[in-house]
């Protein structure tokens, strides 16, 4: 499939839309430079700053101050009456030997085998897609309500929770509580490792007041959204050059820039000194004048890969034909349940729950 228009921005704003085509291409003009950089969150006002940040998710080039800039929102959002609950997963081996942590047979970052978290906080699911039809797809984002454990049980002496509420914004599925109809209970899921030998149970939520630009993608932002308004960290221009295309990334998640006159109402915001003239100066280039070799490598890969297009051979008639059928074509529950448990369809051992 060849991607050759953006859908997520306004087709009215052109000058958008070609500034996007632009830095895609990394060929980014003086105008755009000034466009650009009229983005800079340090141009606004303190009133407008605070505004801002109050609704704003931030995201950075890289995890390292994505994870402290989590743990302060933290730190302000919890309270000698709201405490911070860490909760670790539990691993359970052949024997049925249960302990706290990962199994080695996890990735460090595959699962969140610690979650910390207290009410008030900003959040993802991760490692699940939990039911995307109804908003619940990996790195959603909502606020906990609330944390619920069994009587007499906390994260103290490490038991799991039963389950942690969480206000969805995007939420659409069925009604857990009639008074708050984007609430959702999250269980604690079980995974098994790729041997099979040993399973993990793990809260499916991380901390999500910030992220970084490679969990940001697919995401969109701006009025209508669940997140409205996002303040990037873009990185060097160096890392630039590691991950090429990594500006387009984050530019390309707005909605839109807000207009000329107004850059305030904008839904994306740049910061640091890593937003310079420099950074988004001729994308392409490093400090020497030569093209990135990443930029290189890609180009050479994309020729090849439009070299080979695979051409759909699929009539109108055929198409409409299956897309009739997808439609109308329906099964009883008792033959869903069987296909679902065969499993010898199935491509690994892993499920959606």
């Amino acid at each position: 499939m060849n991607l050759t228009k953006s859908m997520r921005q306004n087709k009215a704003d052109k000058i958008f839309l070609k500034l996007l085509k632009r830095v895609r291409s990394g060929k980014t003009t003086t105008k755009d430079v000034e466009l650009l950089m009229s983005l800079h969150f340090g141009k606004l006002s303190e009133k407008k700053k605070k505004e801002i940040m109050e609704k704003a998710t931030y995201v950075f080039a890289n995890k390292e101050p994505m994870r402290v800039h989590n743990m302060e929102k933290l730190k302000e959002t919890q309270s000698e009456t709201n405490p911070v609950a860490r909760i670790s997963a539990i691993s359970t081996d052949t024997s049925g030997l249960k302990y706290k942590g990962r199994s080695s047979h996890f990735k460090k970052d595959d699962l969140p085998f610690v979650t910390t978290i207290c009410r008030g906080a900003k959040v993802q699911v991760t490692g699940r897609n939990l039911e995307p039809s109804w908003g619940l797809y990996n790195v959603s984002v909502g606020t906990i309500v609330e944390i619920i454990y069994n009587k007499g049980e906390n994260p103290l002496d490490g038991t799991l929770p039963q389950y942690v509420i969480v206000d969805f914004p995007q939420y659409c599925g069925p009604i857990w509580s009639e008074k708050n109809p984007k609430w959702v209970p999250i269980p604690i899921v079980k995974q098994k490792c790729e041997k099979g030998c040993c399973e993990m149970s793990f809260l499916p939520l991380t901390l999500a007041f910030a992220k970084t630009g490679h969990t940001f993608q697919g995401q969109s932002v701006g009025k209508g959204h669940p997140i409205p308004v996002i303040i990037v960290q873009p990185g060097s221009r160096r890392f630039e050059g590691n991950c090429p295309g990594l500006f387009y990334v984050f530019l390309s998640r707005a909605t839109d820039i807000g207009s000329e006159e107004d850059r305030s109402t904008s839904a994306i915001f740049f910061h640091t000194e890593d937003m310079n003239n420099d950074r988004i100066t001729d994308l392409l280039l490093g400090a020497d004048g030569k093209e990135y070799k990443k930029v290189q490598k890609r180009r050479k890969w994309v020729r090849f890969l439009e070299k080979h297009k695979y051409e759909i051979t699929i009539t109108k008639k055929e198409k409409k034909s299956l897309i009739k059928w997808a439609t109308n074509t329906r099964i009883s529950k008792e033959t869903l349940q069987n296909i679902v448990d065969d499993g010898s369809w199935r491509q690994s051992n892993e499920l959606n729950y």
